[in-house]
């Protein structure tokens, strides 16, 4: 296998292969694994790499984006939601048990087992969802209450949901479903989408009416939290994003 530098990229690794009719690229843990055709010149490859540069700095990214927010929770947090701590016990017992209080989520994990341990970090992103979904429950429809009041608008319901592609959605009928991974957002942001589906209610489009009225309710900011909210993701690991001091 011979490996290069390139700006930007950093080292690629090629590997001439019996078999391949192709140059192909793969990209794993952000590294860059090329395949060449075993009698391929690897300058062809090399300007290859060079042609798709763009492309694999983009999935590297995509990729490095996606390790972080996977990161492994290991040790206790002070704030892992919006109203709840996170309290990892190291345990003299055999089986992995929790509870959820009312301002914690505690965890106790025996003696024997690795809190990097698969299970174990399937078993915390676990319960932060059920607490997430206990938060989303209580404070989302208080929330939307005081907001439709104060804006005028009127619901006939309130559901919440795992959904892991949208955070909220408004139906002809007026019932508004939302992302228990709503309260993984900043206080700000989740008064935005609440308040973009209550205006689904008066508006079932994207029209510039509906912008109108939102950027109205926002105060005008509704160009900026859009920008906001697009740099945010719906992800099912242990992330928090805490609001600006």
């Amino acid at each position: 296998m011979k490996e290069k530098f390139f700006p930007e990229i950093g080292v690629v690794h090629f590997q001439k292969r019996k078999g391949s009719r192709r140059v192909s690229i793969r990209i794993k843990n952000g590294e860059v694994y090329v395949i060449v055709p075993y009698f391929a010149l690897l300058a062809l490859a090399e300007a290859f790499v060079l042609r798709e540069k763009d492309a694999i700095i983009a999935a590297q990214k995509k990729q490095q984006a996606r390790l972080v927010s996977e990161k492994k929770i290991i040790e206790s947090q002070e704030k892992i939601t919006h109203f709840r701590n996170l309290e990892i016990v190291r345990d003299e017992g055999t089986n992995l048990r929790g509870s959820i209080t009312r301002d914690a989520i505690k965890l106790f994990v025996p003696q024997s087992v690795a809190v990097e341990n698969e299970q174990v970090q399937d078993f915390i992103k676990a319960a932060i969802q059920k607490a997430l979904r206990k938060e989303a429950l209580d404070y989302l429809s208080k929330r939307i209450a005081v907001l439709a009041q104060q804006h005028g608008f009127e619901y006939s319901g309130v559901k919440i949901s795992s959904a892991k592609t949208r955070w909220g959605s408004c139906n002809s009928k007026k019932h508004i479903v939302f992302s228990l991974f709503l309260m993984t957002l900043p206080y700000h942001l989740i008064d935005y989408v609440i308040l973009h589906e209550l205006c689904h209610t008066v508006y079932m489009n994207h029209s510039k009416d509906f912008y109108a009225l939102l950027d109205k309710c926002v105060c005008g900011k509704n160009t900026q939290y859009r920008k906001e909210i697009k740099q945010c993701r719906i992800n099912v690991s242990p992330k928090f994003t805490k609001d600006a001091e």
